[in-house]
């Protein structure tokens, strides 16, 4: 668990600085390089709230079955991973993405986060993030999309 203490703190630095490049870029090179790496630093971000997640899933599932769990080490695993919530209005300033793969992985990360730690963030209802909403809630199409993004603000409020 030591180990995870210092990476949620350094993948949080590294969004945020991978952010400002990637909404700075503007040629088509950093704009690409910017982009992968984004799209990887999403994904270790994505493995870690999983890894989180399901930790805590199945401490809850066997503590509803009797059987116990260590509630300690899910507790801690969520302590730990807490900073990460810091990312929260990082994430929805990239839902309206114009690429594809950053919205569906931004969003994937968003709904962990506000599964896992709910309206815990209260910069997360800024209006800036609020207007982020609305502009990719009225873009996207996809049933399955919007029902996710309801989803998230639903959790991010409550």
């Amino acid at each position: 668990l030591t180990f995870c203490v210092g990476l949620a703190h350094h993948i949080c630095n590294l969004l945020i600085e991978t952010v400002a490049l990637y909404l700075e870029a503007d040629d088509k090179s950093s704009t690409k390089t910017a982009n992968a790496l984004l799209l990887s630093l999403l994904d270790i971000l994505h493995c870690m709230l999983m890894y989180t997640a399901n930790v805590v899933r199945q401490t809850l599932q066997a503590q509803k079955s009797g059987t116990g769990g260590d509630t300690q080490a899910a507790e801690d695993l969520l302590l730990i991973n807490k900073p990460l919530t810091d990312l929260i209005s990082l994430l929805i300033q990239l839902l309206p993405s114009e690429d594809t793969e950053i919205f569906v992985s931004a969003s994937q990360c968003l709904s962990l986060l506000a599964q896992l730690y709910g309206g815990n963030s209260q910069e997360s209802m800024s209006p800036e993030n609020m207007d982020s909403f609305a502009e990719v809630l009225k873009s996207k199409k996809d049933a399955r999309q919007l029902k996710l993004l309801l989803r998230i603000v639903k959790r991010l409020v409550s």
